[in-house]
C-alpha cells in the first residue's frame, strides 16, 4: 500500500542486486513513493523484454539504454561521441541514438548524456583520491598529482571538446524530431568532458527547450572536496538550464549514498533547482529499502522534492 507519492523518479540503478526481475523493481520503487522511473546505463534490451512498459512513468533514459553494448565496453573501445576516431565517434553517436529511440517509445522527454572524456586513463586520479583518503590533501605530494592531472587534461582536451560538439550537433537534429530534449550531466572524474566551462560552451550549441544541464549532485560535491570546481560554481552559472537533476548523498569524495546519509547541503540545492526540472535519486546498491525510504522524506523536508 502506497501511502505517498512523490514527484521524483527512482533510477535502476539501485535495481541491482535487489529485485530479481525489473518489472519487481518497478513495481517497488511505486511502493516506495516514487512517481517515475529513470532508466539507466545498467539495463540492456533482454531486461526490458516482455515488460508492459507502457503502464509505467518514466521521467528519463540514462544513455546508452538500452546497453547492449556495456558502458565499459565503450569506454575500452572509444566509441564515446568525444572519439577523436571517426568511425568510433559514429559508433558512439549510434549508441546515443538507441536511447533517443527508447525515449521516444517510452515517452520520456530527457535523454541524459555522458559527453565523453578527455582520455579513459585514470591512474592519476585514483591516486590523488586515495591520498585523499588518508587525509594528505594538504601535502605537496597531493598538489603535485593534482597539477599533473590539470596539465594532462589541458594538452589533450581541444580535439576531444570538438568531436563532441560535433557528435551532440548530430544528436540535436536527431532528438528534435521526436520532441526529446538532450541533458548534458556534470561528470564524476576530472578528465571526463565537460569541466566547467565546458559545460557553457555545449550549452550554446541549442537552445533550453533542445539542450539543457543535468546537475549531479553527487558529482559536483565530489569534485569540490577534491579541489577541482566550487560544487556551486555550477549552479551560480548554469541554474536556468538545469532541466534534471540527480540526487544522492556523499560521505568524503563516494557517492550515490542516500540523501541525509553524507554531506551535502541539500538546502543549497533546493535553492537553486527549477520548479519544472525532473528530480531522480540515483542510489548504489547498498542503501537499503529503509534508507532509500527515508531520503524521501528528508527531500521533502529540505525542499528538494514535493508530495504529489
Amino acid at each position: 500500500m502506497v501511502s505517498q507519492i512523490y514527484d521524483v523518479a527512482l533510477s535502476t540503478m539501485w535495481a541491482r542486486d535487489h529485485f530479481p526481475s525489473l518489472s519487481q523493481f518497478f513495481m517497488a520503487s511505486q511502493r516506495l513513493g516514487f512517481a517515475k522511473i529513470e532508466l539507466n546505463h545498467q539495463i540492456n534490451s533482454a531486461m526490458l523484454a516482455d515488460i508492459n512498459l507502457r503502464q509505467y512513468a518514466f521521467s528519463s533514459i540514462h544513455e546508452p539504454c538500452p546497453a547492449d553494448i556495456s558502458v565499459e565496453k565503450l569506454k575500452q573501445r572509444d566509441w564515446l561521441i568525444s572519439s577523436q576516431d571517426e568511425d568510433h565517434r559514429q559508433q558512439g553517436v549510434e549508441s546515443v541514438r538507441r536511447s533517443i529511440d527508447l525515449a521516444h517509445e517510452l515517452r520520456a522527454g530527457t535523454v541524459v548524456v555522458h559527453a565523453g572524456n578527455v582520455h579513459a586513463d585514470l591512474t592519476l586520479e585514483k591516486k590523488l583520491r586515495a591520498l585523499f583518503g588518508v587525509g594528505k590533501v594538504q601535502t605537496d605530494e597531493y598538489q603535485t598529482v593534482k597539477e599533473d592531472m590539470l596539465r594532462d587534461r589541458a594538452n589533450q582536451s581541444g580535439e576531444r571538446l570538438e568531436a563532441v560538439k560535433k557528435s551532440l550537433a548530430e544528436l540535436l537534429g536527431y532528438a528534435t524530431r521526436f520532441g526529446i530534449r538532450l541533458g548534458l550531466e556534470n561528470r564524476y572524474h576530472y578528465l571526463d568532458i565537460p569541466t566547467v566551462d565546458e559545460m557553457g560552451v555545449l550549452l550554446d550549441l541549442a537552445g533550453p527547450e533542445q539542450l539543457g544541464f543535468i546537475y549531479d549532485v553527487g558529482h559536483a560535491q565530489a569534485m569540490d572536496r577534491l579541489g577541482f570546481y566550487p560544487h556551486e560554481e555550477w549552479l551560480k552559472r548554469y541554474s536556468s538550464r538545469i532541466i534534471g537533476v540527480h540526487l544522492h548523498d556523499v560521505i568524503g569524495v563516494t557517492d550515490h549514498y542516500a540523501p541525509g546519509l553524507g554531506e551535502v547541503d541539500f538546502d543549497r540545492v533546493a535553492a537553486y533547482l527549477p520548479e519544472d526540472a525532473f528530480r531522480t535519486c540515483e542510489l548504489q546498491t547498498t542503501n537499503t529499502a529503509e534508507q532509500v525510504k527515508n531520503s524521501l522524506k528528508f527531500l521533502v523536508e529540505r525542499g528538494c522534492i514535493r508530495p504529489l
